[in-house]
């Protein structure tokens, strides 16, 4: 190889390796997962519904304003929904027993749930639904973060 060919593929790598520079340092990827582990279904009809949130906007029974929504198999009791390449940050999660497979959580005249829920951190209000923030959890850049969520009655 002629001398002035070797600088010309060398100016040509340097140019390609720094043309793409920018775009690797933007694209820095959403790699952290969050996996629901899911107990206390009282029995193995329908699945286990969950939606993910990271924001307080629609948390916890607004399906168009969760982040993504996902449904696990139960066996055993136990189902497990897990999220992957999600953005480090702060999300918030409720789980529920969709015994009859219709997508959503029934509720009697009153409101009150009539299939089994959860929320993140295990957040079990009385008399309300979960808050956004008594339920929300960190998530970090390339980490796996489990929450266990006890469905009750």
């Amino acid at each position: 190889m002629t001398l002035a060919r070797t600088r010309f593929a060398t100016l040509f790598a340097t140019a390609l390796l720094c043309g793409s520079a920018p775009m690797l340092a933007t694209a820095a990827p959403d790699d952290a997962t969050v996996r629901l582990e899911v107990s206390g279904a009282r029995n193995a009809s329908g699945d286990v519904g969950c939606m993910i949130f990271n924001a307080p906007e629609g948390y916890p029974a607004d399906h168009g304003k969760a982040l993504r929504e996902k449904h696990g198999r139960i066996e055993a009791g136990r189902a497990v929904c897990e999220f992957e390449q999600l953005a480090p940050g702060t999300y918030a999660a409720i789980v529920w027993h969709d015994e009859n497979l219709n997508g959503k959580m029934d509720r009697n005249l009153m409101g009150i749930p009539q299939e089994g829920y959860g929320a993140s951190n295990n957040v079990r209000p009385r008399f309300s639904a979960p808050g956004f923030r008594e339920a929300s959890f960190v998530v970090k850049a390339g980490a796996v973060t489990t929450q266990a969520i006890q469905l009750g009655y």
